[in-house]
């Protein structure tokens, strides 16, 4: 009687308003009403939603542990949240589910292992070399530049240099506005709670669909190339290319090589991208932090630029970037939906429901981090996970659907950060509050406007 009293227990959470329930508040705020929301409730909160539908907000190591791994298969991608970027990312391993999604991952996942991880370092450090040359007029005037967009030009043409074999410098920057409209179009889509005809015109439409044309213009050219090559490099793109499935000895078709390349497009660079935006924004407001990673950095490279053998040594710098992903995971939140009902932390969780596991909240639970508000690289110093538990810190995720890309993250953004910090210092324009906003990923609200100066200038 006991265990069935627990199943029926519903989560506190918030009432709402009449009709529309909590549904004006999680688009007005996301970010905000989860926070008010989790030190409101607690670990598991519910909300309840227009239709009968309800969402579930996990805060709780144990409870990210029960949905990412102990019952993963009962809690595949939030078809609802998937549904709104198939438009743009089609069927590749961000949306895909069951075996399907792992087959596709059994594919993908020796890309990012061992040696030739290590051998991307060089084309990392290379683009990064460009982007200081390019900086020079910029810092000879100490200018300010919002380094959103540099981040994600740099991220993007270290993307497809080390995963594809293609060199898009000279485009990158219309390519990532491309995907930057097609991210921003499809974050409005996820914060409707009533969902318009696709058919109806507006100018978001209308910028979507030409940023979609012009990806996939690039993307299926880039195809049609690769299968004319008859000498192909051994890169990501050609193991699914030549990929054969063992029972039917089918291929994979251009359309699902395109959503392979565009997920690529969407968790392969953006998310590293605003990690090194948000990096930098910290090292501007903790000026310590910045000159002990400095003195690091001369004590083992010198003079040279930075490589991938140097990371071993660059412990604090790698410590940093750590808690950089712990204040800002670009993925802040992940969505699945139950398939049955089940019962999480004693509360009842239906079948169909969404749960929202939020790693920026997980991240700064006092509960399991000592000033949790507070910017403490020592704290990874000593510990991969900060010294929690193994589910409070999740910036990749966890469980089989861990992101494959997670050790080419933290290879990079170190690489980056460290090779323009031997050229610039980048400053924080006066003023400027840094805060988070709630979009597919966690951009800075208003940019991160700062001031790039010569390092010799700063030294004075």
């Amino acid at each position: 009687m006991s265990m069935m009293l627990s199943y029926r227990r519903e989560a506190p959470g918030p009432a709402g308003y009449p009709l529309v329930k909590s549904g004006p508040d999680l688009v007005r705020d996301l970010v905000g009403t989860f926070t008010r929301a989790w030190r409101r409730y607690g670990d598991l909160v519910r909300f309840q939603l227009p239709g009968n539908r309800q969402l579930f907000l996990i805060v709780d190591p144990d409870c990210i542990k029960h949905v990412l791994d102990d019952h993963q298969p009962n809690y595949p991608k939030d078809p609802l949240s998937v549904g709104k970027f198939e438009p743009w990312v089609g069927q590749g391993l961000f949306t895909s589910n069951g075996e399907f999604h792992f087959r596709q991952r059994r594919l993908a996942q020796p890309a990012f292992k061992g040696s030739r991880i290590a051998g991307f370092a060089p084309a990392m450090v290379d683009a990064t070399s460009e982007l200081v040359k390019e900086w020079k007029p910029l810092a000879d005037g100490a200018r300010t530049v919002d380094i959103t967009p540099e981040m994600m030009r740099l991220a993007l043409t270290i993307v497809m240099q080390t995963l594809f074999s293609t060199d898009v410098s000279t485009r990158a920057g219309d390519l990532a506005r491309a995907v930057r409209i097609c991210n921003a179009y499809t974050n409005t889509r996820l914060q409707r709670f009533v969902e318009l005809p696709e058919v109806l015109p507006s100018r978001a439409r209308r910028q979507f669909l030409e940023a979609r044309a012009l990806l996939d213009a690039f993307v299926y050219g880039l195809i049609a190339d690769r299968r004319r090559d008859g000498s192909p490099p051994d890169d990501l793109l050609t193991r699914f290319l030549t990929a054969q499935d063992q029972q039917t000895g089918h291929r994979m078709s251009d359309k699902q090589l395109r959503d392979e390349v565009v997920t690529m497009f969407l968790g392969g660079y953006e998310t590293t991208a605003l990690s090194l935006v948000w990096a930098f924004s910290l090292l501007s407001r903790h000026p310590g932090t910045e000159r002990r990673i400095r003195a690091e950095l001369a004590e083992v490279c010198g003079d040279r630029e930075p490589a991938a053998g140097d990371l071993p040594q660059l412990r604090y710098l790698r410590a940093f970037f750590q808690e950089v992903l712990r204040l800002y995971p670009s993925v802040w939140t992940l969505s699945r939906s139950p398939v049955e009902d089940d019962e999480i932390g004693g509360y009842r969780i239906p079948a169909g429901s969404q749960v929202f596991i939020s790693p920026y909240l997980m991240h700064r639970h006092p509960k399991y981090w000592p000033n949790p508000e507070g910017f403490r690289p020592e704290r990874f110093e000593q510990s991969a996970t900060g010294g929690g538990p193994l589910y409070a810190y999740i910036p990749f995720s966890r469980g089989p659907r861990l992101c494959p890309g997670s050790s080419v993250a933290v290879l990079e953004a170190p690489l980056v950060i460290a090779r323009i910090l031997q050229s610039y210092r980048l400053t924080l324009a006066p003023g400027h509050v840094c805060e988070p906003t709630s979009n597919v990923f966690l951009y800075p609200r208003d940019g991160m406007p700062m001031r790039i100066q010569h390092v010799r200038t700063v030294a004075g």
